[in-house]
């Protein structure tokens, strides 16, 4: 299944959207849950990376669709976004955001549903993709599930695989970003681990690959319903 979000004020255009998405899942036999944003802002400020795509308007009333792209991009580097726009020359600026694609208003289905064919594909391809680790030995190429976790200590990071340890100079922040949310969450200020390989939680303390980590008050929620995503999500691919 993909999640969907739908951010568009005009609840006329949102329903509109809302037909041709289960219109296009009974037609491809994909599983499609959606679900509408009237506000960009409100928006952002529940977003924990829970959703596959992004069908974003680039012209709304309380933050311009391309502010909120960059907002997103800072909180999600890898979810797939597709906007919509009554006039092309907006749109070209969605590749500073890396947006996939944009639809010309008034959307009509055919030219929906051939970009959401591409979506679909983008989705299922990033949901085990390649990752690129800026180190001090240089750059280092893997996949995703060979990255257990990783540890800052005054701004030396030390990423744990499955080959060695990798080390590098810079921020938690900045490695956050760079990996997927759907798959990586930071449990406080030093670590950030991979969520397929946590094998216990007791209380505040998560078990991966053999190693423990606190989880801070403020995370625990938030990694238990990331941590229940994840789960499901590994679940369905489990049974294609």
């Amino acid at each position: 299944m993909l999640e969907i979000a739908i951010v568009e004020d005009e609840e006329k255009e949102a329903a509109r959207l809302g037909v041709f998405l289960d219109r296009f899942s009974q037609e491809n036999g994909v599983v499609l849950h959606h679900i509408w944003h009237s506000s960009a802002a409100a928006f952002l400020d529940g977003y924990q990376c829970q959703y596959d795509l992004i069908l974003m308007d680039i012209r709304l009333p309380d933050m311009d669709g391309m502010k909120a792209a960059q907002r997103l991009r800072e909180l999600d580097s890898a979810v797939v976004l597709i906007f919509f726009t009554s006039l092309a020359q907006y749109a070209v600026q969605g590749y500073s955001v890396d947006a996939l694609d944009y639809i010309l208003k008034p959307v009509n289905y055919p030219a929906f549903a051939l970009k959401m064919r591409r979506a679909v594909e983008r989705c299922r391809q990033k949901r085990e993709r390649w990752l690129l680790l800026s180190t001090n030995s240089g750059a280092v190429q893997l996949q995703e599930f060979e990255l257990y976790y990783v540890e800052i200590f005054d701004h030396h990071i030390r990423y744990h695989t499955r080959q060695a340890n990798y080390d590098a100079y810079g921020t938690l922040k900045s490695v956050e970003r760079s990996l997927p949310c759907s798959s990586f969450f930071r449990c406080n200020n030093q670590c950030i681990i991979n969520l397929r390989y946590v094998t216990k939680i007791d209380g505040s303390t998560v078990v991966v690959d053999g190693r423990e980590f606190s989880i801070s008050r403020l995370r625990k929620k938030a990694f238990m319903e990331q941590l229940h995503r994840f789960a499901d999500l590994s679940w369905e691919e489990g049974q294609r």
